[in-house]
């Protein structure tokens, strides 16, 4: 049985193999916890965030992985509950699990994967709205749950205009959509205002607020074969998939091809977060695996034959388990 049919049911044992494999990518982290990423920019939340963990790196690398197993199941039921792939197919679970343990960095709780869980609640409340647009409630928390996640990690702010997006995209354009939406956003920044003039602290976070989007981008000026290997493999893997679902005219529902070029658009508004993320970069892909993970889980279920492909996922699964097991422990011996 290979790999790809394997995963295409959702039993105890597939699960159990999705979790040993969590476990295994991210054993590492748990006997030599890396230090959490500094604060970049005026993140308040995360600020609270690192001031409670960077004593505690394991409570961290915990947390962080419980974290990620629950992104595991929302995402898992998300992409069902739309039809966005096979039922029963828990493949989807598998390749997100894998493409957030892909660096030793990633491997704790960072501001992408916090940001993470705020962007799957915000895709959540869009999916429900197609062709609801009475359910301003819902579209409220799309820029509420996005202004949450910019107290995170402040590349995630840009992703408002994605919810504004999906108005056109659903076809439901209502000025009071745009609106709900809006106030959604601002709920949160009016809240942190009034806190930080009451603590005379509100110039100050604004300057840096300024100051974060004024910086320029500037590249790492070496990238060495335990990022650039999985990167590149996952890139040509990310465009085989589009171009694959793309020939098949991604066949079915006009409501499902609707919300599977939402995710299109994640990957769109990734790339331009990108260049805002400085030295978070390295962090940065997280945001992307949702799409990501749809795009290949939808490209793989249509495979008829999966020998080749089977095989750069294995030898690709054989690299990261060289690179955060085996690396760790001889760098981050004792």
């Amino acid at each position: 049985m290979g790999f790809i049919r394997f995963f295409r049911s959702s039993f105890f044992i597939q699960y159990f193999i999705i979790g040993l494999t969590g476990i295994v990518l991210w054993l590492p982290a748990f006997f030599h916890p890396p230090k959490l990423p500094l604060p970049e920019g005026p993140v308040i939340l995360y600020n609270l965030v690192y001031e409670l963990f960077s004593g505690l790196p394991l409570m961290a690398v915990i947390f962080a992985f419980l974290l990620l197993w629950w992104n595991t199941y929302f995402i898992l039921n998300l992409f069902n509950n739309n039809d966005l792939i096979p039922k029963n197919s828990s493949l989807s679970a598998m390749i997100f699990m894998v493409l957030n343990s892909i660096f030793p960095q990633q491997l704790t709780l960072t501001p992408t994967l916090l940001a993470l869980s705020l962007i799957l609640l915000v895709l959540h409340h869009l999916l429900i709205t197609y062709n609801k647009p009475e359910h301003f409630d819902r579209v409220f928390a799309t820029g509420f749950f996005t202004a949450i996640a910019a107290l995170f990690y402040l590349p995630a702010l840009p992703w408002f205009f994605l919810v504004l997006i999906s108005f056109v995209l659903f076809r439901s354009g209502r000025w009071r959509e745009w609106m709900a939406a809006t106030i959604g956003l601002f709920t949160p920044f009016l809240y942190l205002a009034v806190f930080l003039f009451w603590n005379d602290e509100f110039l100050t976070t604004l300057g840096q607020f300024t100051a974060f989007f004024k910086q320029k981008m500037a590249l790492p000026v070496t990238i060495g074969p335990e990022t650039l290997v999985p990167s590149v493999v996952i890139l040509l893997l990310l465009f085989w998939a589009m171009a694959k679902n793309r020939s098949g005219g991604k066949e079915g529902k006009v409501e499902i091809r609707i919300k599977y070029n939402l995710f299109l658009w994640v990957l769109f508004f990734f790339a331009i977060s990108f260049f805002i993320s400085h030295s978070l970069m390295a962090y940065h892909i997280a945001i992307a695996t949702p799409s990501i993970t749809l795009v290949l889980t939808t490209a793989l279920t249509g495979l008829k034959k999966h020998r080749l492909v089977e095989i750069i996922l294995g030898i690709l699964f054989m690299w990261l388990l060289v690179n955060n097991v085996v690396i760790n422990f001889i760098l981050q011996p004792g």
